[in-house]
């Protein structure tokens, strides 16, 4: 999750450059990655994508590892 410098918004997505409510780079964005919830299992294709689960998933859905939230 990245918080942008700008408004504070949070983006949820990893791959974001841009923030969501007010447009501002995310290039300087603070990011947290414990609270972003992806697979553990570094060969998945889940976590090569850097797909994020929802906070309450405890395991990946592809290959059945456990996600960083249930670690």
């Amino acid at each position: 999750m990245k918080t942008c410098t700008n408004c504070g918004a949070q983006s949820y997505r990893i791959e974001s450059k841009f923030c969501n409510k007010c447009g501002g780079s995310l290039s300087n964005a603070s990011e947290n990655t414990p609270n972003i919830n992806i697979c553990v299992n570094a060969d998945c294709d889940w976590h090569k994508t850097k797909f994020i689960y929802p906070d309450d998933a405890r395991y990946c859905d592809v290959c059945g590892s456990k996600t960083v939230y249930a670690n």
